[in-house]
């Protein structure tokens, strides 16, 4: 097979590899957005409030003027919350996607063949079922089938993140028995002292060889960015908080997984297919 693409007709055609290409640019696209959500958190922080009553732009309220204050000294912390449970979703979500894509092309079996409705069907409840063992299976077992030492090693940074974001989702944040248990074990087995744990991106600005401490920061010079993996580590029952800078590493940590996951994507459909295809970058 000498062309470098595999189109597929149903309703439309799947092209090979642009609409794998198009999920993960469009899984950029929605990780700046969840990222700027944390950010606006500390714009809403400042917002004032109009004298000592209640923001009614809404007509009706149930609360009040302490709410409200509540809300506004919360916010980056809350907000961050929302910025992290979505990014970590639409990266299961965008793996998904590639995966359904996969089952379709080795359903297949080639390009130019039409894909009739109850096989279509058929192939979105498998990837339904396949989807519920979570992004880590999604993209080291299914997705990608023989993942390199490189996408495996993040699997351990994708596995604590993901604990996070169900801990934040479930239980505000508050860490349970059910978040510190490690795989394959039961609650029954947990230990008083076990931990949840997570291994985070901290983004390292450095400017003329030396790291920036704080912001804003004034001045120029040559900029270089990069990051720093620290452990976090909760105990049952301490609290997961989550800032907007946080965010802006785990945003970018999961566009690079992206790009990552791509490529193996495309080296094994190269493979199937014999294509002469590097794939991505």
């Amino acid at each position: 097979m000498s062309s470098d693409r595999v189109s597929i007709t149903m309703n439309r055609n799947l092209i090979y590899p642009e609409d794998a290409r198009k999920v993960i640019d469009a899984l950029h696209k929605v990780l700046r957005y969840d990222a700027t959500v944390a950010v606006l958190g500390l714009a809403a922080a400042k917002s004032p409030l109009a004298g000592d009553t209640p923001d009614f732009s809404v007509g009706i309220r149930y609360g009040g003027i302490a709410e409200d204050r509540a809300v506004r000294r919360d916010a980056p912390g809350l907000l961050s919350r929302f910025s992290l449970i979505s990014m970590v979703s639409r990266l299961e979500r965008h793996a998904q996607l590639l995966l359904l894509q996969r089952r379709w092309i080795e359903y297949l079996g080639g390009p130019n063949k039409r894909m009739d409705g109850p096989s279509m069907l058929k192939i979105l409840r498998r990837v339904g079922l396949e989807s519920r063992g979570g992004p880590v299976k999604l993209c080291s077992e299914l997705v990608v089938v023989k993942p390199s030492d490189a996408l495996s090693n993040k699997m351990m940074w994708l596995e604590g993140i993901v604990k996070v974001r169900n801990c934040l989702a479930h239980r505000l944040g508050q860490v349970q028995m059910e978040d510190v248990k490690q795989s394959g074990m039961s609650i029954e087995d947990t230990m008083d002292d076990d931990t949840l744990k997570a291994v985070w991106m901290r983004i390292k600005p450095i400017l003329d060889g030396k790291e920036i401490a704080g912001f804003p920061h004034v001045g120029g010079g040559n900029l270089s960015v990069g990051f720093d993996e620290y452990e976090r580590e909760w105990r049952i029952g301490e609290q997961i908080e989550v800032t907007p800078l946080e965010c802006q590493g785990i945003a970018m940590s999961l566009s690079f997984l992206g790009n990552q996951l791509l490529a193996e994507f495309e080296r094994e459909m190269n493979e199937l297919f014999g294509l002469n295809g590097k794939g991505s970058s």
